[in-house]
């Protein structure tokens, strides 16, 4: 299968002023690396989930018009994640928006496309959003880094990354904001 071929071959709609895309082999077989993303058990343990041990509150309506809503508590205070499903092909693609009215008043759309590799899987996720600033690309992409860490824990053993290293960029350390 290829990654490209279920997707739009154009400019979005929803691509905006930049994307970050990570790249990663997770041990585990596309369905389940897929599944995770849709249970709100195993998504509360891996997505958007901050560096600290705060409980995390999870929501999924995993269909194509369903939304989701994962709230964290942080030390700056809670942080709501909601977005909709806007594409559910199991277990090769998912594409959600995604909104942070915390941090940010405006939508991102997230598109994750898995492919098999023997018994692991090729993740891909892109995500597209409306800022032009590389602090904040550089946020975006080390969370998302952060993120797949964390579900390739969930689904088997760490598999190596495969996307590039991350820049050296004033404010990367900070992490709590890594999604907007």
């Amino acid at each position: 299968m290829s990654l490209w071929s279920s997707i739009e071959h154009g400019p979005s709609p929803a691509l905006r002023a930049g994307s970050v895309r990570v790249t990663r082999r997770v041990k585990a077989q596309p369905d389940r690396v897929f599944d995770a993303w849709l249970d709100a058990e195993a998504a509360r343990t891996f997505l958007f989930a901050l560096r600290t041990d705060d409980p995390v509150d999870s929501e999924m309506d995993p269909r194509v018009g369903g939304r989701f809503r994962i709230a964290q508590r942080g030390a700056s205070g809670d942080v709501e994640y909601v977005g909709e499903f806007l594409a559910v092909d199991r277990p090769y693609r998912l594409v959600f928006s995604l909104f942070v009215e915390k941090y940010a008043q405006r939508d991102d759309r997230v598109m994750l496309e898995l492919a098999p590799v023997g018994q692991e899987s090729l993740l891909v996720l892109t995500h597209e959003y409306d800022l032009s600033s590389e602090t904040q690309r550089a946020r975006i992409q080390a969370g998302w880094e952060t993120t797949l860490d964390g579900l390739a824990s969930l689904c088997g053993e760490p598999a190596p990354r495969v996307s590039t290293p991350r820049p050296n960029t004033p404010g990367f350390g900070r992490l709590e904001a890594d999604f907007v």
